[in-house]
């Protein structure tokens, strides 16, 4: 949250918060960046700070960087003790009643039906709320730069180190046409899509839907042509509700544009069946109370408004919609049933 970077200060030295970012970048210069400084003086400090401790903490002979055995035992140390401090600051400010600013992230699809509910129950427990919505790829981006505490993204970035991941929401996906198609039964397998006669539109590289449509059409070794690549939802459906092409997209997507629902076909997809996750995410050793309270408020809404509606919309993806029970931690669909029982 807004106030992260103050408490950090208050209770590690400069040294010990440049060799955290250090450890989470792997990298001095874009440490540097970070704490807008050279990178000759994260150097310098690290130098001066391995004296101290006498011994390395980084093996600098590779690139990346990475941490010596000492180098991690001090980080996991530190991480501990930074999330003590952060959660007794976290708990301090909410007794001197001194509510935070939560910075809010969230992807397209779920900007209409699930952020604003959100942001209705956790009004009374902020100061303030601030909320954008993008593409994956730059919310992850923003989240890591500590311009953003947490994010509802479509990509989980198993790859990327320094975040607490939590999966919300499994839904299964499905095909979107133009009605000019509403006759044809080339929607029933990947060779009719291939031979309609319109091209694959796809959702942009760098954003959660294209980066999954194009993984799993790879994998499955489909090929379409393919002439246009957006980064919007509304876009998408409005140039297929004009014949422009076809896509893969999801139920939660055809929720958010109402107002298209009559102009498009959404059909079920040719096996194999094609699912999308979504993820809350946060930084490491972020104050916790209130971010499990953003999870819980989120779950719930998923399950008592999205889903119904998600499943009205698609019922043939009634057995592969799944939302987070926070009790239990497990995947439920709306019957109760866990994922892994399917």
């Amino acid at each position: 949250m807004e106030q992260k970077n103050d408490f950090s200060n208050l209770f590690l030295s400069h040294s010990a918060l440049i060799f955290l970012k250090a450890s989470e970048t792997r990298n001095f210069s874009e440490t540097a960046k970070f704490f807008r400084i050279t990178q000759s003086a994260v150097s310098r400090s690290m130098r001066e700070w391995e004296k101290s401790w006498g011994c390395p903490l980084f093996d600098r002979s590779s690139r990346p960087i990475s941490l010596t055995a000492e180098g991690r035992i001090i980080n996991q140390e530190l991480q501990k003790h930074l999330k003590s401090f952060l959660d007794l600051a976290d708990s301090i400010r909410k007794e001197s009643n001194l509510k935070p600013v939560v910075r809010v992230g969230c992807v397209e699809s779920l900007s209409v039906d699930l952020l604003p509910k959100l942001i209705l129950r956790l009004r009374d427990k902020t100061r303030q709320i601030v909320t954008i919505l993008a593409t994956s790829n730059s919310l992850h981006r923003e989240l890591l730069e500590g311009k953003l505490d947490i994010i509802i993204s479509s990509d989980s970035t198993a790859e990327l180190s320094g975040l607490n991941r939590t999966l919300i929401l499994q839904e299964g996906s499905l095909l979107v046409l133009p009605k000019s198609l509403k006759d044809s039964n080339c929607w029933k397998s990947w060779k009719g899509l291939q031979f309609c006669g319109l091209p694959f539109i796809k959702y942009h590289h760098a954003s959660g839907g294209g980066k999954l449509n194009d993984v799993f059409m790879r994998t499955a070794g489909i090929s379409v042509a393919n002439q246009i690549e957006v980064d919007s939802n509304s876009t998408m459906l409005s140039l297929i509700a004009q014949g422009a092409g076809w896509t893969i997209s999801r139920a939660s997507t055809i929720l958010q544009n109402k107002g298209l629902m009559n102009e498009i076909l959404y059909l079920p997809m040719p096996e194999p069946l094609l699912v999308r996750k979504v993820y809350v995410l946060t930084r490491q050793n972020e104050p916790s109370a209130l971010m499990q309270e953003f999870t819980q408020l989120a779950c719930s809404i998923l399950k008592e408004s999205v889903a119904p509606e998600l499943i009205k919309i698609a019922p043939w993806l009634k057995q592969d919609i799944f939302v987070l029970d926070p009790t239990s931690g497990v995947m439920v669909d709306m019957t109760g049933k866990r994922a892994e029982e399917r």
